[in-house]
């Protein structure tokens, strides 16, 4: 895999994207959003062919203003008629299932590679297994599920996703999602400690303690940059080198310490470039991802075939955008 975008160029696209939505009050963010998805999906580079990206501006401003007039509702009754945005709260929670199938399913069906979209072919009922019911046990478990939940979020995704007639498989194992997240536990643990020292050093000794606190809450957010780098170079190998699709298979060498350099960089030019460097972050990690991904195949990858699919409404996926729902796809 290759990534062949130039920051300058997606910075172009960037920066019109933002003004056309001001100028038009969001309304352009439908034709922001596929000029920024073709783009991506145009240089992403696999054998000397580029993805594709389906979707059209009419089908997400369809399904935006549809979520638009979901939150507008529920904004206003929120002020006005509490009871009816309880209701409201409670329909979408009931909803989230089929948010995340829905968007599963139209961020799939919208990918392309030489012709031939992938298609997502999970239920209803799974995903309000993975995506509700585990989350509601977070809190009565201390957090302990959580490797669990990614495990079955990730073969949820995987092992529902086809490319064209072929459907995907995926062998990985739970426990290797604990081992990841118990390190980044680990990771979290110094600062948080510091923090409690600190505030419980402000009563005998202000002056120390305020400063062990303010130590702390930088090496926290220090601690999150790494944490994050961490989960996802781990998670995504995780989610690609147990994964199969027929005759193919991936491999995926992130390092963690690679991606932290990148996040804690990223973060630095964008502070002292107030944002105008986000283009280039952007495609700084996207380079880098592409590059570690390597697809093994004994057979030219043009053997595939594929059925004409039914584009479906983007409804779901806007929806579970507005309500940071995740689906993302590959």
């Amino acid at each position: 895999m290759s990534f062949t975008g130039r920051g300058s160029e997606y910075f172009k696209i960037w920066i019109v994207n933002i003004l056309l939505s001001i100028v038009t009050v969001g309304i352009y963010s439908a034709w922001a959003k596929v000029r920024t998805q073709r783009w991506f999906y145009g240089h992403t580079v696999l054998d000397g062919q580029p993805f594709t990206y389906l979707a059209t501006p009419m089908q997400l401003l369809k399904g935006r203003l549809i979520a638009l007039a979901v939150m507008v509702v529920y904004a206003l009754s929120s002020h006005f008629m509490p009871a009816l945005a309880v209701a409201i709260m409670v329909a979408l929670f009931i909803a989230t299932p089929w948010l995340v199938v829905a968007g599963l399913r139209f961020n799939a069906r919208m990918s392309a590679y030489r012709g031939i979209r992938f298609d997502f072919t999970g239920g209803v009922k799974e995903a309000a297994m993975v995506y509700v019911l585990l989350p509601l046990l977070l809190p009565f478990t201390l957090g302990l599920i959580l490797p669990y939940m990614s495990y079955r979020q990730v073969r949820f995704v995987i092992a529902h996703t086809r490319f064209g007639d072929t459907a995907a498989q995926y062998q990985g194992q739970h426990k290797q999602f604990w081992r990841v997240y118990l390190i980044a536990l680990a990771m979290l643990l110094v600062p948080v400690a510091l923090i409690g020292v600190g505030a419980w050093s402000v009563v005998s000794n202000p002056v120390l303690g305020a400063s062990l606190v303010g130590v702390a809450v930088v090496l926290f957010y220090g601690a999150m940059l790494m944490i994050g780098g961490y989960v996802m170079a781990r998670i995504g190998n995780l989610y690609f080198n147990p994964s199969s699709l027929g005759a193919v298979g991936f491999e995926s060498r992130l390092r963690a310490r690679s991606l932290i350099w990148i996040f804690v960089s990223n973060v630095f030019l964008m502070a002292i470039t107030l944002g105008l460097f986000y283009p280039w972050a952007r495609v700084r990690l996207a380079r880098y991802r592409a590059a570690q991904l390597t697809v093994q195949s004994a057979q030219a990858l043009d053997i595939f075939t594929g059925s004409r699919l039914q584009a479906p409404g983007a409804t779901g996926s806007e929806m579970a955008d507005a309500l940071a729902v995740g689906t993302g796809f590959l």
